[in-house]
């Protein structure tokens, strides 16, 4: 009998929605108006929740750690596995830029300089600043068990439900503004403007909400009747985090005016909330700084998250003996070191791009492709290995019986991938850059990430694998 501690349904769905509690995508959603709601909806029919069940059944097959790897290794060899792992490496260069961005944002609001947050030079050096300290601090130390959970509950979980209260607080107050992105409902507002392409592509933004989606799926094999209780409790999480959101961004939309909208810049609603609602405009020094506190420890968690992931495969062989050193607390030294020196490099892409806001949705979009390839292997590996692999047991599985079901679930999934990546490539309206260089940008940092993968996979020496 198993002395593992089985999780509780109510359990499960609050692991899974902690993965996706953020307040810095509610401006990404509020931009959009009314339209936001069919985004929403669009990215958790066509993304969330199939690639969660397939990701569920490939977890409970292949229980052992490395999660998509490990799939689509099984699926497709060495190589792509190897392409598979690299990916959720490099996506993180681009992720981490997007997320340090708003250290500097919020900063600016702490010490009563709101202007600095549109300042792309303090921005660019609060980045350097800021990633490099957590990651001097993880080669030091194992800061994520230092600051254990308390990070999220400070700068994840208490300015959501301040963000949300707020402004249905100020809706209550004030009704709905007719200079905001909402306007006077009209069902017509519920549908993409598609006389403004440009528009579309904060689909690719909205995506990046559920981006990760799969982590959950570690716990599938962890609970009493995972062939019931996991799609219920996938799709509870999804069903509240899409309630919660919504009331954010909805409440957001209306307060912010029209064309005014800062994507990088979460406390500016709350400024807006504090000034209607006569709440001292210190609340919004303290919300920025317990946000800015969350941040720090997520980056902290991502400096030695997937690197820990990537120096497992340095040490299979499949990157040069000097990817395997370590540090005397165990982390990565050159992987680490790696990442912020290529995160640095980004980051002067605040530099290139005078605007704050576009240079934030432009690293988020480029993000959310590099992370949409890996679910496009993830998806075809779960059809493929209901063929090569249909012996292995999976406690949970997609139909009992035939492979029409997993069919129709990868498919699905694979087409609101394409169509992520097609809105991502299409050039926001004022994205402050040329389309050209939008466009070059997405498409040459992908295939220049997958392009370094195959190289790398191709040069591989018997050398590089680490002695037992």
């Amino acid at each position: 009998m198993s002395s593992v501690k089985k999780l509780t349904l109510f359990q499960l769905i609050g692991i899974t929605m902690a993965f996706f509690g953020t307040v810095r995508s509610v401006p990404t959603l509020a931009v959009n108006g009314w339209t936001q709601i069919t985004y929403l909806l669009g990215a958790v029919i066509l993304f969330a929740i199939p690639i969660s069940l397939i990701a569920a059944e490939l977890a409970t097959g292949w229980p052992e750690e490395g999660g998509p790897q490990v799939w689509v290794r099984e699926a497709f060899g060495d190589k792509w596995g190897f392409v598979t792992s690299w990916l959720l490496w490099v996506q993180m260069f681009f992720g981490m830029v997007m997320v340090a961005s708003t250290v500097g944002v919020l900063i600016g609001y702490i010490i009563n300089k709101p202007e600095l947050s549109q300042n792309n030079i303090f921005v660019f050096i609060v980045i350097i600043i800021s990633y490099w300290g957590v990651t001097l601090l993880n080669l030091k130390f194992d800061m994520v068990k230092m600051v254990g959970n308390w990070g999220a509950v400070i700068g994840v979980y208490i300015p959501f439900v301040a963000l949300v209260v707020l402004g249905v607080g100020y809706l209550v107050k004030n009704g709905i503004q007719p200079s905001g992105y909402l306007g006077t409902f009209e069902a017509s507002k519920l549908l993409p403007d598609f006389s403004n392409l440009g528009s579309l592509s904060y689909f690719a933004g909205i995506i990046f909400i559920f981006a990760g989606v799969e982590i959950s799926s570690v716990h599938a094999n962890n609970i009493d009747n995972p062939k019931k209780n996991y799609p219920i409790a996938v799709i509870s999480s999804v069903i509240l985090l899409v309630i919660f959101n919504l009331i954010a961004g909805l409440t957001v939309a209306n307060a912010v005016p029209e064309g005014k909208m800062e994507l990088a810049n979460i406390t500016q609603p709350f400024v807006i909330y504090c000034k209607s609602l006569g709440i001292p405009m210190v609340f919004t020094n303290i919300i920025s700084a317990m946000i800015a506190i969350g941040v720090l420890v997520q980056l902290s968690a991502w400096v030695l998250g997937p690197s820990k992931a990537m120096i497992k495969v340095a040490e299979e062989g499949n990157l040069p003996r000097v990817f395997q050193k370590r540090s005397a607390n165990g982390a990565p030294i050159t992987i680490v070191l790696i990442q912020a020196i290529v995160i640095s490099v980004i980051s002067l892409s605040y530099l290139v791009i005078k605007d704050v806001n576009s240079a934030f949705f432009m690293i988020t979009v480029t993000t959310t492709i590099l992370y949409c390839i890996v679910y496009i292997l993830i998806a075809l590996s779960a059809i493929k290995l209901r063929y090569k692999r249909a012996d292995v047991e999976r406690p949970f599985r997609l139909g009992s019986k035939g492979n029409g079901l997993m069919w129709f679930t990868s498919i699905l999934a694979i087409l609101g991938i394409v169509l992520t990546i097609i809105a991502g490539l299409i050039p926001p309206a004022n994205s402050g850059t040329s389309p050209a260089f939008y466009i070059g940008f997405q498409v040459m940092g992908t295939i220049i990430s997958i392009a370094i993968a195959l190289v790398i996979f191709a040069c591989r020496k018997p050398s590089w694998k680490k002695e037992n």
